[in-house]
């Protein structure tokens, strides 16, 4: 008997999704919780899996096709299809799980450096794997013939990744765990790395990269010559109207300053020499943020025109912008001010890795309270951001730089971090940003107190 296969529901107030790939034939055997497509959604890239084991016998949907919930995506043949594979034993700490069908992280107490057992569905193989992963890095293991299970992973708690893997199928055996050697100086979020760094070599100045090639998209002329026609994605579009909103709603108004995180730097670099652990200064800052905004709460808060009303918010949630092949996303740090530094640059780490595999689930990119963007990690200095409405601030990092400033009359060469505050003006008033950044600054300036 054939059954139809819908669109679930994927997450409150989400009524479409885009189909970015189709990961199944018509005809093909289809096993449980084997990957039928993947979709964006609200900023989100997810992999929906089967419900149950059948053959496909039509394929409703095509790639690019932006589908409703509810409707039909795929239809099955129940009889006569193979059997799904043996479902193992239940693994510890098993995931609840969402309601997209990916089983969600286990949480660890903030400061607690156990690894987190995450749990992700088996793919089309009979043997399911338990070695922690990403969807993503599981199916890039079946595509090369990798036993992830045999891979000692280099990512945080142990993780395999992407480069554990490819590490692996050229036959290198476990990838070497690590860490860049030269981090940004303003903190950016970066992710332990499996490559094996290679020895000095004279490099010039800039380095020009490869040529792009031709822009994506359906050839088409105009007055003036060629032009490309390419569909926004359902990232794109979701951006595209949020920032919109953004601009045209809140009142922005942008604060600018540099601070002086010479003694920062010295604790990170002396914290390392002495441990061999890294902390970046991106979680000096979020826990340097999560001070000020108890004292400066307006900066915490939301805006209720309707009923003309500050919605002050009890919890922190500090989201950061990440930049991934899809688009920017801003997943957050639930409960930020919960964690230590060592904490936060936990959380930081596990935001890099979905980065990576563009993994976040619809969840992670919901209920932020305030927003860090870092232009400092790509070499900028300042910029202007736009706040991620209906947050009412929003914070710009820059690239941390030795630069020549006056201290008691002399001149002495200190490392400076640019930053920028932007704002709603129709919430808050210049003078009261003001002493916002002042307290910041204080923190990161004698960055001790962050620690007592």
């Amino acid at each position: 008997m054939a059954v139809d296969f819908k669109l679930p529901d994927l997450g409150e107030g989400i009524t479409e999704a885009q189909i970015v790939r189709v990961m199944v034939n018509e005809g093909d055997p289809v096993s449980e919780d084997q990957s039928l497509f993947e979709v964006e959604t609200d900023k989100a890239a997810v992999e929906i899996p089967s419900p149950h084991a059948g053959v496909a016998i039509k394929v409703h949907v095509t790639s690019g096709q932006t589908v409703n919930v509810g409707d039909v995506m795929i239809s099955f043949e129940g009889n006569g299809a193979a059997a799904a594979p043996e479902k193992s034993a239940p693994e510890k700490n098993k995931g609840a799980d969402s309601p997209t069908g990916l089983r969600a992280e286990q949480k660890t107490p903030a400061d607690d450096p156990t690894p987190l057992a995450v749990l992700t569905r088996g793919g089309s193989a009979a043997k399911r794997t338990t070695a922690p992963a990403a969807p993503a890095v599981r199916k890039l293991a079946r595509e090369k013939g990798v036993d992830i299970d045999a891979i000692a992973g280099s990512g945080p708690g142990g993780r395999v990744v992407r480069a554990d893997v490819e590490t692996a199928s050229r036959g290198g055996g476990a990838a070497v765990s690590g860490h860049s050697s030269s981090p940004a100086p303003s903190g950016g979020v970066s992710a332990p790395s499996g490559a094996v760094a290679p020895a000095a070599v004279s490099q010039p100045p800039f380095a020009p990269p490869a040529a792009a090639g031709p822009p994506p998209g359906q050839v088409d002329q105009d007055k003036w010559g060629t032009i490309r026609r390419s569909p926004l994605s359902q990232i794109r579009k979701t951006i595209a109207n949020h920032m919109t909103r953004s601009a045209f709603t809140a009142v922005h108004v942008t604060h600018i300053d540099e601070v002086d995180v010479t003694e920062l730097e010295r604790l990170r670099k002396q914290y390392r020499r002495e441990t061999g652990q890294r902390v970046t200064a991106m979680a000096f800052v979020m826990r340097a943020l999560c001070n000020a905004l108890k004292n400066h709460f307006v900066f915490n808060a939301s805006i209720d025109m309707e009923t003309e009303e500050i919605v002050y918010k009890d919890y922190i949630n500090i989201g950061i912008a990440v930049d991934t092949s899809r688009g920017l996303v801003v997943p957050n740090v639930r409960n930020a001010d919960q964690y230590s530094v060592g904490g936060l640059g936990y959380q930081l780490s596990l935001i890099a890795e979905k980065a990576r595999n563009v993994n976040f689930a619809v969840d992670d990119l919901r209920g932020g309270t305030f927003t860090i963007t870092n232009v400092g990690a790509l070499g900028g200095m300042f910029s202007t951001p736009i706040i991620n409405y209906p947050e009412v601030a929003i914070l710009g990092l820059g690239q941390s730089k030795e630069k020549p400033v006056v201290r008691d009359g002399e001149i002495v060469v200190r490392t400076m971090m640019p930053f920028s505050l932007a704002f709603d003006h129709r919430i808050a008033d210049g003078a009261q940003a003001a002493r916002f950044c002042a307290e910041l600054m204080g923190y990161l300036q004698y960055p001790l107190t962050l620690l007592i």
